[in-house]
């Protein structure tokens, strides 16, 4: 059953809370969540109800991710500028490392424990239905380790639920439990419990064995066990369910989510594409338009108005563009005399009609406003444009978050060989892709002499493969660097705050704070 259409059942058939912990009062609760009549003892039944309580699961997911899988991730890091004074101030704090504790775009987290709850729901009902299915039970287990790991590495320390919570009360003040207690006792039994459960090998919208060990394998690496992040990563690659797309068109069409194709500019069409299909897709987190857009696009993606809304927010930063020119030259001569025995992936026709080469990593253009007219455009100024390519309504943003893809895995996989010592194997890696891109080859000498140097050729090579799927800023954290990168940075922004360990973290919202008085704020803020 396809999920768009069995979540429009939901709200009369699922007893979930909207429990908002700790940030509005009791009258507000009511009159934004409406609880349904049936008792949550008498709805797990049977297998199909289980599903209805999965499908509410992931419906939570939606309204969760939509803007924050990119606040938390992408944003941070060094691959934008501020795109314009009249942009939100509330998103362009975090260029800056200014996040103030009063934002509530970036830092509340009513959806986000909602969705915690409905996996608790699912976990503590779904075994006690004669014959239960497994795997349901597992896509609430990977759910809620999933969840609690995003809140560790925002929040660090947050509030613990791992029963479902039915009503408002004083239950729902809870102090900070610390990060390390949710890792030990609740990401990694969840994670490794769902693994044993599931026998589902892969699902697109869904959680399934391969997006669990892609859970597996960030966990692992945030806790710095490598060894075991190997292991995870190698089960993706030995599953031989996905592979890497081996032409310019093939890739673009993993993102794209517009009426304009830029490999046939004669093409027409009505709305977006929603082509977003290929090997490389894993996991990601669905949206359609059969579904009502909700109060506030709730059911819609954030990609459209965090990347390439009218007035940005976000411009892809200066730093990165060069870095990307100066790797892959954008000019005949640097790029012959760089690579003299490849050639560039894309081409054009000149005004005398004759076919010449685009210089550069397709990639670039394809990422960047205005595709290959560099000039409309200057360093600074681009939006990303990797998902959509024109300007349309917010509200037709139907555009699927991408969680877990295989090229973000290859390449993983090859930082993580590089810090074990195998340096051959990360080597192997980074040419697996760049084969598959087209592009040239990375000898040893490139490459580099030492771990540290081979770690930040691959954690180039990630950024620029990656950019606006969230992975940069968690790369930064991953390998200790976010400091060390970022502050120079920072120093140069007018009202740049320089990075520290605590700040690192996010802060807790203020409403968080008034309303639960156990909440201690972050250290930093």
């Amino acid at each position: 059953m396809k999920i768009q259409n069995i979540k429009k059942y939901i709200a009369l058939m699922l007893p979930v809370v909207m429990v908002f912990i700790g940030t509005i009062s009791c009258n507000e609760l009511v009159d934004e969540s409406p609880i349904s009549e049936i008792d949550p003892n008498n709805f797990f039944r049977n297998n199909n109800d289980a599903l209805v309580a999965i499908i509410g699961m992931y419906d939570a997911m939606q309204p969760t991710f939509r803007l924050k899988h990119y606040y938390w991730g992408e944003f941070r890091g060094d691959s934008y500028i501020n795109g314009n004074d009249g942009a939100n101030a509330d998103n362009i704090e975090l260029t800056t490392n200014d996040i103030t504790s009063g934002n509530q775009n970036v830092i509340r987290w009513n959806d986000f424990y909602d969705m915690i709850n409905r996996a608790n729901y699912a976990i503590a009902n779904i075994p006690t239905i004669d014959g239960f299915d497994p795997n349901l039970l597992a896509e609430a287990q990977a759910m809620r380790a999933y969840a609690y790991f995003q809140a560790v590495r925002v929040w660090g320390a947050v509030p613990l639920f791992t029963e479902p919570v039915v009503a408002a009360g004083p239950e729902l003040q809870r102090a900070r439990t610390d990060a390390q207690t949710i890792i030990n006792e609740i990401i990694i039994p969840d994670m490794l419990a769902a693994e044993q459960n599931m026998n589902l090998l892969t699902a697109q919208y869904r959680f399934s064995l391969t997006s669990i060990w892609g859970l597996q394998a960030e966990v692992y690496g945030f806790l710095g066990d490598d060894v075991n992040a190997r292991e995870a990563l190698l089960k993706i690659v030995d599953s031989n369910e996905f592979s890497l797309v081996t032409s310019a068109e093939a890739w673009q069409n993993l993102f794209l989510n517009d009426d304009i194709d830029v490999f046939d500019p004669t093409s027409e069409s009505n709305g977006p594409l929603k082509v977003q299909e290929g090997p490389e897709l894993i996991m990601s987190i669905g949206f359609s338009l059969n579904e009502d857009a909700g109060q506030g696009n709730r059911n819609r993606a954030g990609i459209y108005s965090l990347f390439f809304a009218g007035i940005p927010s976000y411009t892809i930063s200066p730093a990165l563009e060069n870095k990307w020119r100066e790797k892959f030259p954008i000019d005949s001569l640097g790029w012959v005399t760089k690579y003299p025995d490849t050639d560039p992936v894309l081409t054009t026709v000149n005004e005398e009609g004759e076919e010449e080469f685009v210089y550069g990593d397709f990639r670039y253009y394809l990422s960047r406003e205005n595709y290959i007219n560099l000039e409309s455009k200057g360093l600074g100024n681009a939006r990303v444009a990797k998902y959509n390519k024109a300007n349309y309504n917010a509200s037709l943003d139907d555009s699927d978050i991408v969680l877990y893809r295989y090229a973000n895995i290859i390449l993983y996989l090859a930082e993580v060989e590089n810090r074990l010592g195998n340096f051959t194997r990360a080597l192997e890696l980074v040419n697996e892709l760049r084969t598959a891109r087209q592009l040239p080859l990375v000898d040893t000498i490139e490459f580099g002499a030492t771990e540290d140097e081979r770690e930040l050729f691959i954690l180039d090579e990630r950024q620029l493969e990656l950019l606006g799927e969230a992975q940069r800023w968690w790369d930064l954290r991953r390998t200790n660097r976010a400091i060390e990168l970022m502050n120079p940075i920072l120093d140069t922004l007018t009202g740049g705050i320089p990075l520290t360990q605590e700040r690192l973290l996010f802060p807790i919202f203020d409403d968080h704070l008034i309303e639960n008085p156990l909440l201690d704020q972050t250290p930093g803020y």
